[in-house]
């Protein structure tokens, strides 16, 4: 499982000690996960998750809606705290690597040796293997089906010797959809 699900998140503590939530990213809702998956996958982790759901959670849609919105949203706060949003998002971007035509002054680096990347491995690799073009602003399609099992029996070839976690140092592999037309 390439992506890192904050709903459904199981680790050791010492995961949320080594790549904790990015304190200088207030008011982001959506990429908060993408930094914690890439942070954490540079640091070395891997990320695992059942074949088949195993629990959801519905957002205020639907017969749902008139209950859950009663419940108060962190956006109702937007108005407060104007552009803070955009300038938290421009950091996430910078320190995942997914917007290389932004100069790396235009971003705050506060403290980005605790919540910056880690070592291990490129966001590269990560980009490559699942298919994503940072600088197309692109993915390729249809990744369920390998992930869905391929994914597993493919990667675990290289599995580290220690038993902790996937070697990508042998990967090579890149996902490009093969159906590219298909809707």
């Amino acid at each position: 499982q390439p992506y890192f699900a904050a709903g459904f998140a199981f680790s050791r503590g010492h995961f949320v000690a080594t790549v904790p939530y990015d304190m200088y990213q207030p008011m982001i809702f959506q990429g908060e996960e993408m930094s914690i998956g890439l942070r954490g996958f540079t640091v070395g982790y891997d990320y695992f998750a059942p074949e088949r759901s195993v629990c959801f959670h519905s957002y205020a849609i639907g017969e749902n809606s008139k209950a859950r919105n009663k419940v108060p949203h962190f956006w109702e706060h937007a108005q407060a705290f104007k552009g803070t949003g955009i300038k938290a998002m421009k950091r996430l971007l910078g320190i995942v690597d997914m917007n290389p035509e932004v100069p790396r002054s235009e971003w705050d680096h506060s403290e980005e040796a605790k919540y910056g990347l880690g070592g291990a491995r490129e966001t590269s690799k990560f980009y490559d293997v699942i298919g994503i073009d940072v600088v197309k602003k692109t993915t390729q399609r249809h990744l369920c089906q390998f992930v869905h099992n391929k994914m597993h029996k493919q990667f675990m070839k290289s599995l580290r010797p220690d038993g902790m976690g996937i070697d990508y140092g042998q990967i090579d592999y890149k996902w490009v959809d093969p159906r590219p037309n298909d809707e």
